[in-house]
């Protein structure tokens, strides 16, 4: 037997357990004040839905967990929120559009595990269902934009990119044949570097490398009036009304097939990769239902978002009611249960400790305040307080308690 996790997974232990739930925390609140709705679906699908056209395809059976279950149905662990946000919209036309929707969930690709990139991870997604507009393109960029300024991030990057204009750049070429690999050479670029890329691109045909020609050039040398030039100057006109400062970049593919419109990327540096990705996916509901619908929208990687914010330990209020007598107790919990009322995090010994075990447990947890009860506490209504950091102690009633912690 062995004790190890499975490759690409991970425990999460306490502290980054508090520091990921402050994220959700924030992520969630942000995502509701622009009106998107909290939604849930399964964590495994059937097989023929993730393998369908327009979705993973049929490729994708290599890179996700894929199983049979005791009746030999054919099923698989999702690998995003997106299709199966998809399948639950073809499967209810009836809901009234556009359709605001969010999910936090984890999700499972059986990629090579690397610094950043596990193969269990969780994903915090929106959507906008059955607006063609710009506007919705840019309203999720700019929720995601709120989520990292709340985090304290300031530095991130949102490259912007249209998959309309990349196929009219492969069309010119006469290479949509070959897109498929083309677009997988150019979605790794950012980490290949350009000579390698023109190398792999020399390898698909030597048209091919024109392609980079034409990223080194910019949108400035396109025609204007390429397909998906003129929605991408829409989203760019739409981002200036939240106050986002966007870079367009044609390098920006992004791996997924069902992508048919706007993409986008947001990075925070650090060697990290992206922290948040998405676009528009126009065919994808279409081609499991019967009405074509258009949708847009944008997930954080919450892992590696996690990885590129420190800890959020300061200002952290949680007491622990320290008892200096066993027959203390009920005073203890009275207390504990008038401070957990008030919305503070109180800890109380529930293994019989005496007092100094008390204290390493205190010191253990880094819990940053003591709050005492003793016979002369309980007699009087006042407690001695002690600030954990700097060693100093005061002696204040409940009152003073709950406006010192809250």
């Amino acid at each position: 037997m062995t004790l190890q996790t499975p490759r690409g997974t991970r425990d999460l232990v306490p502290e980054e357990m508090e520091k990921r739930n402050r994220i959700i925390d924030i992520i969630r609140k942000t995502y509701e004040s622009y009106g998107f709705l909290p939604l849930e679906t399964p964590a495994f699908e059937s097989w023929e839905l993730l393998s369908k056209k327009g979705g993973g395809g049929d490729a994708i059976k290599d890179e996700i967990y894929y199983f049979k279950d005791k009746s030999g149905r054919e099923l698989a662990l999702r690998f995003d929120l997106t299709v199966p946000l998809s399948r639950f919209i073809a499967t209810n036309p009836q809901i009234a559009k556009p359709f605001k929707r969010y999910q936090i969930g984890r999700v499972w690709r059986y990629d090579r595990p690397q610094a950043g990139r596990f193969r269990e991870f969780e994903q915090a997604d929106i959507d906008i269902i059955g607006s063609a507009s710009m506007e919705a393109d840019a309203e999720c960029i700019a929720a995601v934009s709120d989520v990292l300024k709340s985090l304290g991030l300031k530095n991130f990057v949102i490259r912007v990119n249209n998959r309309k204009i990349l196929n009219s750049m492969i069309k010119s070429l006469n290479l949509e044949k070959k897109a498929k690999d083309i677009f997988r050479i150019l979605d790794k670029m950012e980490k290949a570097g350009e000579n390698e890329t023109t190398e792999e691109l020399k390898k698909i045909d030597k048209n091919a490398v024109r392609i980079m020609d034409m990223i080194r050039a910019g949108f400035a040398k396109l025609d204007k009036k390429l397909e998906g030039m003129n929605e991408l100057s829409q989203l760019m006109e739409a981002c200036k009304r939240y106050g986002l400062q966007i870079k367009p970049d044609l390098a920006l593919v992004r791996g997924l097939d069902y992508y048919t419109g706007s993409i986008f990327e947001i990075s925070a540096g650090g060697g990290i990769g992206s922290i948040a990705g998405g676009g528009g996916y126009d065919n994808l509901i279409g081609t499991l239902g019967k009405q074509e619908t258009p949708a847009v929208g944008i997930s954080i990687g919450i892992d590696r978002l996690s990885d590129v914010l420190k800890p959020q330990n300061a200002g952290k209020k949680n007491v622990f009611i320290a008892m200096v007598k066993e027959d203390l107790r009920s005073d203890v919990l009275a207390l504990a249960t008038k401070l957990r009322k008030a919305g503070i995090v109180a800890i109380n010994d529930v293994s019989e400790k005496g007092l100094r075990k008390q204290l390493d447990y205190v010191n253990a947890y880094d819990i940053p305040w003591v709050v005492f009860v003793g016979p002369e506490e309980v007699k009087t209504k006042k407690y001695t307080v002690r600030n954990m950091k700097t060693g100093k102690e005061e002696r204040l009633d409940e009152t003073k308690i709950l406006a010192l912690l809250k």
